[in-house]
C-alpha cells in the first residue's frame, strides 16, 4: 500500500555515485560512468603496490571558488602498461576506521605519514602550499633471482696466422 501512494522507494545509491568496497579478494571501484565506459572495476591485493594520501590542485576548476586543491586516497597499482594510480575522494577512508581487511592486507602502514597529509589537507582548499603526496604503504619488492656466477673466461690466445 505504502508504495502505492508514496511511489517506488528510492536506492540507497544514486545512480552516477561511487562505490568503493574492500573484502578478502581485493579492491573494487565502481560508478555508472566506469560501468559505462567498461573500466576496469576491480584488483586483487597482489596487483596493489602502494597506498597513500594525495593532495594536489583539481584538475578542473570549482565553478564558484576557481582553482582548488583536491583531497584524495590512492591506489597504485600493476597494469599492462606500468604503474597505475587509482584515486577515491577524500571522504570514502576515516583514518581511524579503515577497514580490518585492508589492515590485514597492508602490514606496517604507517598512520603517522596519512596523517601528515590529511593534516596538509586540512589546510583548506586554497592550501597550495600544502600539495604533496603521501605514502602509508609500499610493497616491498621482491628479491630479484640470484645470478648465475661468472665462470672465469677461457683466455684468448693469440692468433697463430700472420
Amino acid at each position: 500500500m505504502k508504495r502505492l501512494f508514496s511511489g517506488p522507494e528510492s536506492s540507497s545509491v544514486e545512480p552516477d555515485s561511487e562505490v568503493i568496497r574492500f573484502d578478502e579478494t581485493g579492491f573494487n571501484r565502481s560508478s555508472h560512468l566506469i560501468r559505462t565506459m567498461n573500466w576496469r572495476q576491480s584488483w586483487r591485493w597482489d596487483e596493489i603496490t602502494a597506498f597513500g594520501f594525495d593532495f594536489s590542485p583539481s584538475m578542473f576548476p570549482d565553478p564558484w571558488f576557481g582553482d582548488i586543491m583536491e583531497s584524495q586516497w590512492f591506489f597504485t597499482v600493476t597494469s599492462e602498461s606500468g604503474p597505475q594510480h587509482i584515486y577515491f575522494d577524500k571522504n570514502w577512508l576515516d583514518i581511524n576506521h579503515l577497514p580490518p581487511v585492508l589492515l590485514q592486507n597492508m602490514p606496517g602502514l604507517d598512520f603517522d605519514e596519512l596523517r601528515q597529509g590529511l593534516s596538509a589537507a586540512a589546510g583548506g582548499f586554497h592550501n597550495y602550499a600544502g600539495e604533496g603526496r603521501w605514502i602509508g604503504w609500499q610493497r616491498t619488492k621482491l628479491p630479484k633471482r640470484a645470478r648465475r656466477s661468472n665462470s672465469p673466461k677461457p683466455a684468448k690466445r693469440k692468433s697463430a696466422a700472420k
